[in-house]
């Protein structure tokens, strides 16, 4: 018999919030993601019988996080790229600006079904939406971030 794996994240609603940022509807999200490649090492002295190859680990790469969020008539998002980048010479407002962030995954009851914590992102790279008359499709902004480590909490 199969372990029990609990609910299947099919069909789910899905958020983005950030301090200050309260429940922006996820549309799509990917690169939530921590690697970190192994180094290969070899040691011994100069006989080959005597090698041993051992993987130890290096500097922990995050990969950048896209976000495409549905877009509401509040600026939030805009507004926090803008603080994050814009070019105020000395005075650039990145570091001021990150937050921890968190991505939700509702079940069906709309009970919290999944959660990442998001350490210190902000934004790098901020998309409008592309807007087109004919099309039934919802507004989307996209946000790309940055930030310093991602945990699964739930």
């Amino acid at each position: 018999m199969a372990p029990n794996t609990g609910e299947l994240l099919t069909a789910c609603k899905f958020y983005f919030q950030a301090q200050g940022i309260q429940d922006k509807f996820i549309k799509e999200l990917s690169g939530l993601g921590v690697e970190n490649t192994p180094a290969q090492e070899i040691h011994g002295s100069g006989n080959r019988s005597a090698l041993v190859r051992q993987a130890t680990p290096t500097v922990v790469k995050f990969t950048n996080i896209t976000i495409k969020l549905v877009a509401t008539k509040d600026i939030q998002l805009y507004t926090w790229y803008k603080q994050c980048n814009e070019d105020m010479g000395d005075a650039r407002q990145w570091r001021d600006n990150r937050k921890e962030g968190n991505i939700y995954a509702y079940d069906q009851q709309n009970q919290i079904a999944a959660h990442w914590a998001i350490k210190y992102c902000y934004p790098v790279k901020y998309t409008g939406p592309t807007l087109t008359a004919s099309s039934g499709e919802m507004a989307t902004e996209t946000l790309e971030l940055v930030h310093e480590g991602i945990e699964r909490v739930q």
